[in-house]
């Protein structure tokens, strides 16, 4: 797959998504929430320190995009991906609506 035909996994406000300042192995990753609309390949994230500040960090790219890849320039940004309850949550979002599209066999 190219790098064009590779898409950012589209967010909602407010999904809990893990953040990471590592962009290469997405160690040490921290709570955040999805903070406003996302673009088209980065999102904003809202994080909580342990001191009980709060943080926005902005651009942040899926950990799995491929332009994360050579000299860019993102190192100080952070990566995401969705934390475990919200793969499950949309993974049931979709399971239903595929039970909604069944027809009956009656």
């Amino acid at each position: 797959m190219s790098d064009k035909e590779w898409n950012m996994p589209i967010p909602n406000i407010g999904d809990v998504v893990l953040f990471s300042k590592d962009l290469t192995g997405f160690s040490d990753p921290v709570v955040g929430f999805v903070a406003k609309e996302p673009g088209s390949s980065t999102i904003s994230i809202l994080v909580f320190t342990q001191s009980g500040y709060s943080m926005v960090h902005n651009s942040c790219h899926h950990k799995d995009d491929p332009a994360l890849n050579g000299d860019h320039g993102w190192d100080e940004l952070g990566v995401w991906d969705f934390a475990s309850i919200t793969k499950q949550l949309h993974q049931l979002k979709d399971a239903g609506a595929n039970c909604g599209s069944r027809k009956s066999t009656k």
